[in-house]
């Protein structure tokens, strides 16, 4: 007689939530064939609902579900409430069988693509947001703003030599060429105080990034 169990021990055995088995039997991908009676007392035939699990859940679905490989025909926990054999060789302590197989592998490639797509949306939600930016074009925006600032303070020199030589009855020509020379001191120390800072300050800032974490396959 084929083994059935409660919706929760068959979640159990298949590693999801009792909510996600009764969404499964909601949309048909277990089929009623696969259930024995009816109503909340109805019990789930194992292998039957396992088979049907294979044929309506594509890989991706199975990946995000946490199903992983225990939908295979031959699992060892498919008889629910089954004591294993006595001459059965016990299971090695503290790690847990690894499977293999090409449906291993795609559901490993699978992970690994989910994963991607994962962190380069946390990549893109970063530099949209400015959390992100490349080194090299922060750089020279930075310089471009500095120079900028520079060339406003030096276009206003003459405005500024016009006011002082009309307020204190001095030639403006005289005022101008002292005000450029001694801007030229100030511009030259403020150049090396910013050298000496950019020196000391990182290449890159390490920055969290924030992505959808994907169980492992085991």
């Amino acid at each position: 007689m084929e083994a059935a169990v409660s919706k929760g021990a068959f979640a159990a055995l298949i590693g999801v939530s009792p909510g996600r088995v009764s969404q499964y039997l909601a949309e048909g991908k277990i089929a009623p064939a696969s259930l024995q009676g009816s109503g909340r007392s109805a019990k789930i035939i194992v292998e039957r609902a396992k088979a049907d699990l294979r044929l309506t859940l594509d890989i991706s679905q199975r990946l995000g579900n946490g199903i992983e490989t225990r939908l295979d025909a031959d699992d060892p926990e498919a008889d629910a409430g089954t004591a294993a054999p006595q001459d059965a060789a016990p299971a090695r302590e503290g790690r847990a069988p690894q499977p293999t197989g090409v449906e291993y592998e795609i559901k490993q490639q699978k992970l690994e693509q989910l994963r991607r797509a994962n962190r380069n949306a946390a990549i893109a939600d970063a530099e949209a947001s400015g959390t992100l930016v490349e080194t090299e074009a922060s750089r020279a925006g930075m310089m471009r703003v500095a120079t900028g600032m520079m060339l406003v303070f030096e276009g206003g020199l003459t405005d500024l030599a016009n006011a002082v030589a009309a307020e204190f009855k001095v030639p403006q020509r005289d005022v101008l060429h002292l005000m450029r020379r001694e801007f030229r001191k100030i511009r030259t120390a403020a150049a090396k105080q910013a050298a000496a800072e950019g020196a000391a300050m990182p290449e890159t800032v390490e920055t969290v990034l924030e992505a959808d974490e994907i169980s492992t396959v085991n």
